[in-house]
């Protein structure tokens, strides 16, 4: 069989290489006699190579790059990046297309007759999701959302070529959407095992006193991930315990936050702000020496792969109550969730 695996807007601030990685490797292990195509964008950021004689990788042309990052409307984009995993699809006669984030195409998909089977992954679905307040606009806001994201997939399930939905990690939700035909799939959020680097000293590293108690913040750093929030929570805290506290965040800020993070720190706390993505293997050495992972993300209702590399290295969660993040942890004993807006309860 023929697959294409695509992904045209791979960026080094989340997943979602990692997820492409991943697959290649599996693939070629495990899927001789099946034929792959992995497509993604070009970019100087990453490099996406196989050594299988089975799976193909390719990235798009610099014309057809330029379209990705047109400044159009996102639904002028979808179908643009549509035309383009058609044409690829097409080209090289794919029998099904998997596409690593489903939720830009639904509405390409929905008035698209295909001569492929189409799966992939949907970020953010809507069953889950929670006004952000109790006030009417807000109820309203929530009210407007779900519809809006509810008839999107209603209009792309129109397509019977899109037969296998995937949403990561959560076990109820393909029950709650599954109709008569089942299409709907949970997906178990992968862990991508890495080496950690020997003799590596978190401590030396970024000059934390050994007794002080670590608290790391993993990964792309904005609003959503509530770090204001828990800046303004450590602030609180009671001087004894504030000079043996240190706040380690580890990844790109978005542009003008953290000027807006010095100005909020106010207390005896070290705060240390490694402004860059890090190696692989780097963030398995930071997640092992850390002692309590952070992951409270506001109007976040989904699941996260920070979590999988906690557990992995047996370190405790304080993570957002809502979704299926929260299941998971309480499920499975990782940690201990709590209101994200509440500096009281963080």
């Amino acid at each position: 069989m023929k697959y294409l695996i695509t992904d045209l807007n791979i960026k080094l601030d989340g997943h979602r290489f990692g997820f492409m990685n991943n697959l290649l490797h599996y693939a070629g292990e495990n899927f001789v006699s099946d034929e792959f195509i992995l497509l993604t964008n070009k970019s100087s950021d990453f490099d996406l190579k196989s050594t299988y004689s089975h799976v193909r990788t390719l990235s798009v042309s610099e014309t057809e790059q330029t379209i990705i990052d047109s400044d159009v409307s996102p639904l002028k984009k979808a179908k643009l990046e549509w035309e383009i995993i058609l044409k690829y699809a097409i080209e090289f006669n794919t029998e099904r297309v998997i596409l690593m984030f489903l939720d830009s195409y639904q509405a390409e998909i929905g008035k698209s007759k295909t001569p492929f089977k189409i799966s992939g992954i949907w970020f953010a679905p809507y069953s889950r999701m929670e006004a952000e307040g109790n006030s009417i606009s807000q109820k309203i806001k929530l009210f407007l959302t779900k519809t809006r994201k509810k008839l999107t997939m209603a209009w792309a399930l129109r397509n019977p070529s899109l037969d296998k939905v995937f949403i990561l990690n959560d076990e109820e939700m393909p029950t709650w959407l599954n109709g008569s035909i089942k299409r709907f799939f949970t997906l178990p959020d992968p862990y991508f095992e890495y080496a950690s680097i020997p003799d590596y000293n978190l401590r030396k590293q970024y000059k934390i006193a050994e007794g002080n108690l670590i608290f790391l913040q993993f990964g792309y750093i904005d609003e959503r991930k509530n770090i204001e929030n828990i800046l303004l929570t450590f602030n609180s805290l009671p001087q004894e315990i504030s000079k043996k506290t240190t706040l380690l965040v580890i990844g790109k800020i978005k542009p003008g936050l953290k000027e807006r993070l010095l100005e909020l720190k106010k207390s005896d706390y070290q705060m240390v702000l490694r402004e860059e993505f890090v190696s692989d293997e780097e963030m398995e050495s930071s997640f092992a020496q850390s002692d309590v992972i952070l992951r409270m993300n506001v109007n976040f209702f989904g699941s996260s792969g920070i979590i999988g590399v906690a557990a992995q290295h047996n370190k405790p969660v304080i993570a957002s109550d809502t979704g299926v993040m929260a299941e998971i942890v309480t499920k499975y004993g990782l940690g201990k969730i709590v209101n994200p807006y509440d500096m009281k309860e963080i």
